[in-house]
């Protein structure tokens, strides 16, 4: 009788036990904070899944650029191995001949890609246009791009992004909750 009574205790105290260990964390939890501090953290949503820097790459899976006081660009990378093939996929935000620095807090569309213009992508495996695997903001297809805070004397840029972007066969991705706080 003890041993069926030691069962039945152990049992209630078991199945009463709080296991968080078993709930699925939700894709935006996945994403860094939005800090404003240069964490070197950067992340998103690409339709709906979490987009975070990963795997090995020479030149880095998360690079900010800031040059001669005008030219941005922030890449993500991310390198998935899956049936034993490397799929590398990279989100792009680009803003060229703008002084950031003097536009903090000023929301800027994501359009086309080229001079004097501020653009958003999505590229699958480092192709280019007009291949299926690379997605761009174009004048109909756009999105947002904002500097939260600039410490130029400490060379910190922090922002968010959001933005639709579409490849060669009229396919959309959709890039949302993105976030920066970058050394550049």
């Amino acid at each position: 009788m003890k041993k069926l009574l030691l069962l039945l205790i152990t049992t209630f105290t078991l199945s009463c036990c709080n296991n968080d260990d078993d709930k699925p964390i939700a894709e935006i939890d996945k994403l860094p904070p939005a800090t404003q501090t240069g964490a070197n953290t950067a992340g998103c949503l690409v339709n709906g899944v979490a987009f975070l820097p990963k795997g090995y790459f020479t030149t880095g899976n998360l690079i900010c650029y800031y040059i001669d006081g005008k030219d941005f660009t922030l890449g993500i990378r991310e390198s998935i191995i899956q049936g034993g093939n490397e799929n590398i996929r990279t989100i792009l935000i680009s803003s060229f001949n703008q002084n950031l620095h003097d536009n903090v807090g000023i929301i800027f569309p994501l359009k086309d890609y080229g001079a004097n213009s501020k653009s958003g992508e999505y590229v699958i495996n480092a192709v280019a246009s007009p291949d299926p695997g690379y997605y761009s903001s174009n004048s109909i297809v756009t999105g947002e791009f904002k500097i939260t805070y600039h410490n130029y004397n400490s060379a910190i840029l922090s922002g968010t992004f959001w933005f639709d972007a579409i490849n060669s066969n009229g396919e959309i991705v959709k890039v949302r909750e993105g976030r920066f706080d970058m050394h550049y």
